[in-house]
């Protein structure tokens, strides 16, 4: 998984990510797009309705091939926007971003024609 996500995300968006236990973004880079509209519509949806509880991320990975979003505080509205991240992750390639499909390997993944076989260890070399 990508550990560069987690900087990313904190310095756009410090309230959401300031909790001392999240250690990393355990999604690859391709669903950074996805967690940035997500963060800044959550964002905005807070900035209108003060009355809203501050969300607190807890979690964010990748879980049988969908992008799983774990958080407290917000609201209904929060949580569809969550939802709605979720499932187009299920049609975005999780490496670039680009449009892809949820297939099976060894492990369920999300992945554009160009990224079919790609692994981790690829850019190592």
């Amino acid at each position: 998984m990508n550990d560069n996500l987690l900087p990313v995300l904190i310095k756009r968006y410090p309230d959401f990510f300031s909790s001392g236990h999240l250690r990393e973004i355990a999604c690859f880079h391709g669903w950074l797009g996805l967690l940035d509209e997500l963060c800044s519509s959550l964002q905005n949806h807070l900035d209108t309705h003060p009355n809203v509880p501050q969300i607190q991320v807890l979690q964010v990975k990748e879980k049988f091939g969908a992008l799983r979003f774990y958080f407290s505080g917000g609201d209904a509205a929060c949580r569809e926007a969550v939802a709605n991240a979720e499932e187009r992750s299920l049609w975005t390639c999780e490496v670039c971003g680009r449009a892809g499909t949820l297939g099976e390997g060894r492990w369920l993944s999300v992945r554009c024609s160009d990224h079919l076989h790609w692994s981790p260890t690829d850019e190592a070399r």
